[in-house]
């Protein structure tokens, strides 16, 4: 490869990244009468909130939900899809042994597809478990649930997903974060049990009043973000590969990049970056800056099965906490409703959430779809019969469970307080393309308006946002889990 150097041009806003929060930028500095250049290290926009299209299907990376937090966000996604975006009903089951159970009591009413003797067998563990707690305090994740809901509907709906998805058993984990007040040792055991008795009608932790997809996968919302962009003239260069950034004595940055073999310069007074923290502060000079820690060497796959045939179970997804299997979701395009699916057909992506020496990862793709599928057929999920093909997807370096909380360890939180020499720097790299998108738009306006202060404080990346909700006409379904409540997209790069 030559390492020719192009001619230096000059830039006023230079984007690193097409994903939510490169777009959301890119199109608001457009709409201000700006014309930035985006880089782009792959061929396409949207980073993990992509789809594609095999045949007749369009499927996304995995399983993906569109949280709906802050309305400016919701208001740029409704204006970029209008009417191709539709509630679908947010129904999510636990496959556990065999038998699909509902993750919550609007279906299948109070029993929620539990066995009897199951039944029994978890009512008389969280008995047990209210009891321990009331005596001492939890020690670890696994002690915090088992303490409410009592250990056998832990493991029934949550535990053995959450571990795989999060890549670490709940033991190993810390107690969540709680309430001094609520959690005192004179109300610890009323408590538990309000809880519990709320979790067990609810179904978790967890809720968002309307749950929308778009018509054609969510890849959808960035193509058109990127067809405003390109008509208003903004640049996107793709398969351009940020070498270096380099500050400038004025304030401005020089901007290395490759592209077809060669060495761009670019000089840009102001830097958008989507780039996690570890690799934008690299690139500034602070020499390699990776993670190490296992979070980081993660990776996931994602095996699309497709069938002549409409899916024999109706959920949006299943959570597989059983065990004995190596899978973590099965995603079913064809219940979100919209045009991803040609009718009497259906397309499941099952997932895989892998650590760096997951054996699974050295298993080809043939071998490993067809493990797939005879695991999905001797749950009754499948008829291997009406498959019509398939398709695999190998995220590497992807970290499905990335979540605010991850983000904030003493390492990355004294790498992002180093940013704060460069004022003309917005780093907008969020967990949640809901907030990566926020990010976006607000970094676009701190330049529009040389005023930074509004970024600076509600896209904090130390600050975390919980959920409120933004009820929307036509809602229908909702999940509440019980379980962590983030990290529920794949967080890689936004």
């Amino acid at each position: 490869m030559s390492d020719v150097r192009a001619r230096r041009n000059d830039e006023h806003v230079i984007v690193l990244g097409a994903g939510p929060s490169g777009l959301a930028a890119s199109l608001a500095l457009c709409r201000g009468g700006l014309q930035p250049l985006v880089l782009e290290r792959d061929d396409d926009v949207g980073g993990l909130m992509r789809s594609f299209r095999w045949r007749q299907f369009t499927v996304d990376l995995g399983r993906k939900e569109l949280y709906t937090r802050f309305p400016e966000v919701d208001a740029l996604w409704n204006e970029a899809l209008g009417g191709a975006y539709g509630p679908y009903p947010h129904r999510v089951g636990s496959l556990y042994r065999g038998r699909i159970l509902e993750l919550s009591g609007k279906y299948r009413g109070i029993l929620r597809g539990i066995p009897v003797p199951w039944l029994v067998r978890g009512g008389l563990s969280m008995l047990g478990g209210w009891a321990c707690a009331a005596m001492r305090s939890p020690k670890s994740y696994e002690a915090y649930w088992h303490g409410r809901v009592g250990r056998v509907f832990a493991e029934l709906l949550a535990q053995g997903y959450w571990e795989k998805f999060r890549g670490r058993r709940w033991v190993e984990m810390p107690v969540p974060q709680m309430d001094d007040e609520v959690y005192s040792k004179r109300s610890r055991s009323f408590e538990i049990a309000r809880q519990a008795l709320r979790l067990a009608q609810r179904g978790g932790v967890q809720t968002q009043a309307a749950w929308r997809h778009p018509t054609h996968g969510t890849g959808q919302i960035f193509e058109a973000l990127r067809s405003e962009i390109d008509a208003r003239g903004g640049r996107i260069r793709f398969q351009a590969e940020v070498r270096a950034i380099r500050p400038q004595a004025d304030g401005s940055f020089e901007v290395d990049y490759l592209e077809s073999g060669v060495v761009h310069s670019r000089t840009s007074r102001h830097v958008i970056s989507s780039l996690p923290i570890e690799k934008l502060t690299e690139l500034l000079g602070a020499g390699p800056n990776d993670v190490d820690c296992r979070e980081a060497r993660r990776s996931v796959i994602l095996v699309y099965l497709f069938f002549d045939e409409p899916p024999q179970f109706p959920h949006a997804w299943l959570e597989v906490n059983d065990p004995l299997t190596s899978i973590g979701r099965i995603t079913n395009y064809a219940a979100f409703g919209g045009a991803m699916v040609p009718p009497g057909h259906s397309s499941l992506c099952i997932e895989y959430f892998c650590q760096a020496d997951d054996p699974i990862i050295q298993i080809g793709d043939q071998a490993l779809t067809e493990r797939t599928l005879n695991e999905l057929a001797s749950a009754g999920l499948v008829d291997p019969g009406r498959l019509i093909g398939s398709s695999v997807r190998r995220l590497q370096r992807t970290n499905a469970a990335a979540s605010w909380r991850e983000q904030q360890t003493e390492r990355r939180l004294s790498l992002l307080r180093s940013l704060a020499r460069y004022p003309t720097l917005y780093h907008v790299n969020r967990p949640g393309s809901d907030w990566a998108t926020l990010a976006g738009l607000l970094a676009a306006e701190a330049v529009l308006t040389k005023d930074r202060a509004v970024f600076d404080q509600r896209a904090d990346p130390t600050v975390r946002h919980v959920e409120r909700p933004i009820k929307a006409s036509g809602s229908c379904g909702d999940h509440e889990m019980i379980g962590p409540a983030e990290g529920h997209e794949m967080g890689a790069p936004n």
